[in-house]
């Protein structure tokens, strides 16, 4: 009886046990059932005024819009194209996220005005736009246009050049107003020179005197008067055309080369009759020729002859000379060769800039006196002749890296004969040409070669064979001339040229150290540059006193020299100001930099004088 009642109590227990595990199963089923509906519901949660959390699937794009409105409290109108349907979980984004996300898949978008934000598809934001721009126009166009003024500011080009270029595009209505060209006469020069880009450098020849040029200081602007559309379109045409000229160096090296030889042999003999060289009162210098004089009155009376040649001074002084004087028989022979050879190079270099004409001349001036002479008057002018080497040229750069080019180079020489009467040899070119930017072409050449024969000879006798030679005087001639004229054309990058000058500058600087080298020691310059050398030599090791003391013997000795004035300037970590008669430019300064006036008090005589201290400050 006992072992029925413990059994019924575990089979008690087991069901028990089944019933709870069935209760909780149902329970946990029961909770994710109600939690999968939970998911499938639409919902829109603002958890802070811009944060949203939104969970939708297939919802109506314009429910979705309905419950954002609702949630954030903010209206929002769509349109009646608004359609499509989303399928979101956003977290934690912002409101504008929100919107941005749920309209850009539907092809919609919105536009906030004021405190409402419109929802619209993208077709209908443009014909909006559209309708909009097209109301503007309809109202610009109902309302009278108007004209406005507009200066425009020219920095490569001048006036000249821009007013054909924009005419074309003025309104019938449109004016142009520029400032008066500068004119070369009103500040007192000479000769010629323009300032446009037809005319040549810029830089007027001659020019004596500076002043009364106040026309050069104006700024070279246009004022253009037109409709806003207009000049809008001037001023596009405008900027193409006022930019930054290129500039081109032009290098030529002009080389004559000549070679000259010259054959001279020459035989001179005299003969006399009834009387000798010694009768006659000859002179002979060193037997190299000679020379007769009259005949004695008393020789008249008998019968005297002579038989000579004069080929002698045919030939030039040099060379070889063989002479034999013998009472009344004289005989020379002299011979020459003479060669020359000649070498002139001329390497002119000069800078310009695009489409503006270069000028360069390394020689000399020779002026002479011409006169004019008419009925009433005769006037006199002094005109010059020019000489040396001389190069003209004005570049044209394309855009293809080929330069064209009006050049004329030239080497001349000459001078005034003794009439004063001008005379010149010269060798020149004037050519067009196209080069490649950085080559060297060969733009001109000669070669030139003269031959002669001359020959001085007895009439008949100086024809015979073999004896006719002693009869005779020859002189043959040989010159040679060559010309080479070379270009070399390079467009200016302005970093490699500013570095390649930076060079020259150097290279400059080193030449006239050098120069000054040359000077004697014990001189003024070479003592200052010693002092000065010391001096920082003393200072890089520290020696204060000792680098003073011979930067103030270089100043002794030059009192300009500017490397020793800024290393007494460091030295003494002050500058050195000019009191009394300086105190006004002191003034000014102070003035400029916004630096309080100082008072300066007297002090001892050997103690610098200091300003007064300020209020709060001890002395």
């Amino acid at each position: 009886m006992c072992g029925l009642r413990i059994g019924n109590a575990r089979h008690g227990a087991w069901m028990a046990a089944i019933a709870l595990v069935t209760a909780c199963w149902l329970w946990c089923g029961r909770a994710q059932a109600a939690e999968a509906v939970s998911t499938t519901q639409p919902s829109v949660v603002m958890k802070s005024p811009d944060v949203v959390e939104l969970h939708v699937v297939d919802v109506p794009l314009t429910t979705v819009l309905r419950m954002l409105s609702t949630q954030s409290r903010k209206n929002i109108i769509a349109s009646a194209g608004v359609q499509g349907k989303v399928t979101a979980d956003l977290f934690d984004v912002t409101f504008h996220e929100a919107l941005e996300s749920i309209l850009g898949p539907n092809g919609c978008t919105y536009v906030e005005r004021g405190n409402f934000i419109h929802v619209y598809t993208l077709k209908e934001l443009a014909d909006q736009e559209a309708a909009r721009q097209a109301e503007q126009r309809q109202a610009v166009a109902a309302e009278p246009p108007k004209l406005v003024a507009r200066l425009f500011h020219l920095n490569y080009v001048n006036t000249s050049d821009v007013e054909p270029m924009i005419k074309p595009l003025l309104s019938q209505e449109g004016k142009i107003a520029t400032m008066p060209e500068a004119d070369a006469s009103s500040s007192g020069t000479t000769g010629r020179g323009t300032t446009g880009s037809s005319g040549s450098s810029g830089v007027s020849e001659g020019t004596t005197q500076l002043g009364a040029g106040n026309l050069l200081s104006r700024p070279d602007v246009i004022m253009v008067c037109d409709y806003p559309d207009r000049l809008e379109q001037i001023e596009k045409v405008i900027r193409e055309l006022d930019v930054r000229p290129k500039q081109v160096l032009v290098e030529a090296t002009i080389m004559r080369a000549s070679l000259g030889e010259q054959n001279s042999l020459g035989i001179d003999f005299n003969v006399l009759g009834g009387v000798n060289f010694q009768n006659l009162g000859a002179i002979s210098p060193g037997v190299t020729d000679i020379t007769v004089g009259p005949i004695p009155q008393s020789e008249l009376n008998g019968s005297n002859f002579t038989i000579r040649t004069d080929f002698n001074d045919a030939v030039p002084r040099g060379g070889f000379t063989f002479g034999i004087v013998h009472n009344d028989v004289a005989a020379f022979i002299r011979a020459l060769e003479a060669v020359s050879d000649a070498t002139v190079l001329a390497n002119p270099k000069v800078l310009t800039l695009n489409r503006q004409e270069g000028h360069v001349i390394v020689g000399r001036r020779d002026g002479y006196i011409t006169t004019t002479i008419t009925e009433t008057i005769a006037t006199q002018s002094v005109e010059f002749l020019e000489t040396g080497t001389r190069l003209f040229f004005r570049p044209f750069i394309a855009d293809d890296g080929f330069i064209r080019l009006e050049i004329h180079p030239e080497d001349s020489s000459g001078g005034l004969n003794e009439n004063n009467l001008p005379f010149k040899r010269t060798t020149e070119v004037t050519t067009n040409i196209m080069v490649r930017d950085g080559h060297t072409v060969l733009i001109g050449g000669l070669f030139r070669e003269a031959n002669s024969a001359i020959r001085a000879q007895v009439p008949y006798f100086g024809n015979i064979p073999v004896a006719g030679a002693l009869l005779q005087t020859n002189t043959d001639s040989v010159e040679r001339e060559e010309i080479i004229i070379l270009l070399t054309v390079h467009v200016v990058k302005d970093d490699l040229y500013a570095a390649e000058s930076a060079k020259v500058a150097e290279g400059v600087e080193r030449l006239r150290i050098g120069m000054r080298k040359g000077l004697q020691a014990y001189g003024r310059n070479r003592l200052a540059q010693a002092h000065y050398r010391w001096a920082v030599e003393h200072a890089e090791a520290g020696q204060i006193d000792k680098a003073l003391w011979d930067t103030r013997l270089a100043l002794h000795l030059c009192p300009t020299h500017m490397q020793a004035l800024e290393l007494e300037q460091q030295l003494h970590e002050r500058r050195e100001l000019e009191h009394g008669d300086g105190y006004i430019r002191d003034f000014i300064n102070r003035r400029l930099l916004g630096e309080p006036e100082r008072i300066v008090v007297p002090a001892p005589f050997d103690e610098e004088p200091g300003p007064i201290p300020a209020e709060g400050e001890v002395s």
